[in-house]
C-alpha cells in the first residue's frame, strides 16, 4: 500500500504536496498537530448534494435504547480507489449484522474518482468528526458501544492518507482519532484499522475502553489494495470470512490473522518462484503482522454487544447445515440430525433472549436467521471450509 500512497500524493501536484511534506515533518505542520485538509471546494451543486447526503445520514440515527448495549458504526475510506469504498461498505453491512446496528451506522467515503457519482456523504473530516458528535450525542457513555473502521493507504510515519484525486489532500493520525472520539465523549469502542503501517494507532489506543486492531504493524505495510479487488487482504480475512460466524470477535480476529498469514505466504511463495530478474524488480513481499490491543473494558461490552447477532448467525449457520444434511450432502463431519437441531433450537433460544430487550419479535428474529441461512448457503460455494468451521463452531456446548 505504500507505493500507492506516495504515488497518489505525487500526482495532486503542487497544491498538496507542500502539506504531505509537511506532515511527515509534525514540527513544520500547518495544521499543529490537529486533524485537517488541503481542500478545493466543490461545486456549489455538488456541495449541496454532499451536505444534504450528511444531514440524511445523521438524521437518520435512532435514538440509544436504555438498558440495552447499543452500537453505533462508522465506516470510512480515505482514498478515492473503489477498492476503499467497497471495503468500507461491505464492512459496514457485516458489522452491522453482527451488532445489531444497520440503522445505527454512517458511511463516508472518499469516492471512487473523478467525475464518478457518489453514493455516500465525504470522507471529508468535517464530515467525520460531524459523525462523531452526532453519535456521542445519541449514545450512553456509560454503556454503548462505538466502531470505528477506517481503510486506505498509509505512510511510514502512521498517518493514514485522505485523498480525493486533484482535490483534496491530508492525513489522519492515531493522535487526531483518539482526540476526536474524546471530544465527542465516546468511551468504550472498537477501533479497526486497514492501512499500511497502522500499528502506529495501537499504542495511542492501549486502554481499557478500547479494542484496536490494524492491518499491519507499525513498521509494516499491508496488501491488496489495488483498485479492481472487492477487499484488500486485511479486510477480505476480518470481514468478508471471519466475522460472518458467530464466534467472538477476537476468535474473528485470529481467524483472519491465519489467512493473511496464508494469502502472504502464497504471495511470496509466487514471488520466489519467478525469475531472477523478476525478483530484482519487485520487493519482496514481507509479512504484514497485524496487530491488536484488547482493552478490558470495551473488551466485555463488545461481548454484550455481539451476542444478538452472533447467536443469529449460529442459528443461520446451523440451519443451512440442517438442510444439507437433509438433502444427503451434509457439511464435513456433521451428519448428526438430532445434535445440529438441538444446538439450533439452543441458539434461536439465545436470539430471542437477546431479541427483546432490542426490541425485536420472534417474528423479526426468525427473518434474521433466514437472512443468515441465506448467507451462508450463498458464499458457501467460496468459503466452505469457513463456514463449516463456524457451524462446528456453533454446535460446541
Amino acid at each position: 500500500m505504500l507505493k500507492g500512497f506516495a504515488l497518489g500524493f505525487a500526482l495532486m501536484g503542487t497544491l498538496f504536496a507542500a502539506p504531505y511534506a509537511l506532515a511527515q515533518q509534525p514540527q513544520g505542520d500547518i495544521f499543529r498537530g490537529q486533524f485537517g485538509v488541503m481542500e478545493v471546494a466543490l461545486s456549489p451543486a455538488e456541495a449541496a448534494d454532499d451536505v444534504a447526503r450528511m444531514a440524511d445520514a445523521l438524521a437518520k440515527l435512532p435514538p440509544q435504547r436504555p438498558g440495552v448495549v447499543d452500537t453505533y458504526i462508522l465506516s470510512a475510506s480515505f482514498w478515492n480507489d473503489p477498492v476503499f469504498e467497497r471495503e468500507a461498505s461491505e464492512a459496514a453491512a457485516i458489522l452491522g449484522r453482527r451488532y445489531d446496528a444497520a440503522e445505527r451506522t454512517v458511511v463516508l467515503s472518499a469516492g471512487k474518482g473523478p467525475n464518478i457519482a457518489r453514493t455516500y456523504p465525504s470522507s471529508a473530516p468535517n464530515n467525520f468528526n460531524a459523525a462523531l458528535g452526532r453519535i456521542g450525542k445519541i449514545i450512553d457513555p456509560r454503556e454503548d458501544l462505538v466502531v470505528v473502521f477506517v481503510t486506505s493507504h498509509g505512510g511510514h510515519d502512521g498517518a493514514v492518507a485522505i485523498q480525493e484525486q486533484g482535490r483534496m489532500g491530508g492525513a489522519l493520525r492515531a493522535a487526531h482519532l483518539r482526540t476526536s472520539l474524546q471530544q465527542s465523549g465516546i468511551n468504550t469502542k472498537l477501533v479497526i484499522v486497514s492501512a499500511c503501517f497502522s500499528g502506529h494507532f495501537i499504542l495511542p489506543f492501549s486502554d481499557p475502553g478500547t479494542v484496536v486492531l490494524t492491518a499491519a504493524a507499525a513498521d509494516k505495510t499491508s496488501f491488496g489494495c489495488e483498485p479492481s479487488r472487492d477487499w484488500t487482504f486485511f479486510g477480505d480475512a476480518l470481514f468478508n470470512h471471519a466475522l460472518r460466524g458467530g464466534g467472538s470477535l477476537m476468535s474473528a480476529y485470529g481467524e483472519a490473522l491465519t489467512l493473511i498469514s496464508k494469502w502472504e505466504g502464497d504471495m511470496h511463495d509466487q514471488w520466489q518462484a519467478s525469475t531472477a530478474a523478476q525478483r530484482q524488480r519487485q520487493t519482496e513481499p514481507a509479512a504484514s503482522n497485524p496487530q491488536s490491543n484488547v482493552g478490558e473494558i470495551a473488551s466485555a461490552t463488545i461481548t454484550k454487544a455481539e451476542a444478538y447477532g452472533n447467536a443469529v448467525a449460529c442459528a443461520g449457520h446451523l440451519s443451512f447445515a440442517i438442510d444439507r444434511a437433509k438433502a444427503g450432502r451434509p457439511l464435513k463431519g456433521m451428519t448428526d440430525a438430532a445434535a445440529l437441531e438441538n444446538a439450533r433450537t439452543a441458539a434461536r433460544g439465545r436470539a430471542g433472549a437477546e431479541g427483546a430487550p432490542r426490541g425485536h419479535s420472534d417474528q423479526d428474529t426468525a427473518k434474521a436467521i433466514a437472512a443468515a441461512a441465506a448467507t451462508a448457503l450463498q458464499v458457501f460455494s467460496t468459503q466452505t471450509p469457513d463456514v463449516t468451521a463456524h457451524t462446528a463452531r456453533c454446535l460446541a456446548p
